[in-house]
């Protein structure tokens, strides 16, 4: 009944040591994989990846600044942990995948970053869509100068404020 009620309940989690009691074999990462050869397992990429819906949320995902070493990293880590293939295989698979990532977003004219290597650590956090949207739509009407007459603003009012502040007068 309690997990009816509130499925995000903390009493719903799992106990410590409960891993060791499922029976040998019962959890895909203890099964043999789905593939165990490189090509298919890139095969099974790139049948998953011409769906329209996984590419479109792929080339966002590059066009908010993303790294295709990262995509393709976490795309093959899953595949582990759901036992499509082995890691090895997803370690062999991972060069032709990132080929085919950066492919589809030259074809589709989707700006992307190679590695994260060559992103600036100065760099703030990723977009969202949403703030790419702001952004596009603060590109479109010039909206920019708002932003930076608020910075400018908070680097004028230098006087401390607050219950703690010292008095100057």
């Amino acid at each position: 009944m309690l997990e009816q009620d509130n499925p995000l309940s903390p009493l719903d989690a799992p106990i410590p040591g409960q891993s060791l009691t499922a029976p040998l074999g019962d959890r895909p990462w203890q099964k043999p994989a789905r593939y165990s050869t490189p090509d298919e397992a890139l095969t099974f990429y790139l049948e998953r990846l011409s769906v329209k819906r996984i590419t479109s949320q792929m080339l966002d995902l590059l066009e908010t600044g993303l790294p295709v070493d990262t995509l393709v990293d976490v795309m093959q880590t899953g595949a582990v942990m759901e036992g499509v293939h082995s890691l090895d295989v997803g370690i062999v698979v991972s060069p032709a995948l990132a080929e085919a990532v950066m492919a589809m977003a030259d074809a589709a004219e989707v700006p992307y970053v190679k590695s994260s290597e060559d992103i600036d650590v100065d760099e703030t956090a990723y977009d969202t869509e949403i703030a790419l949207a702001l952004k596009e739509a603060a590109e479109e009407t010039g909206v920019e100068a708002l932003e930076e007459t608020t910075e400018t603003k908070a680097v004028e009012s230098k006087e401390p404020r607050g219950l703690m502040a010292r008095r100057t007068k």
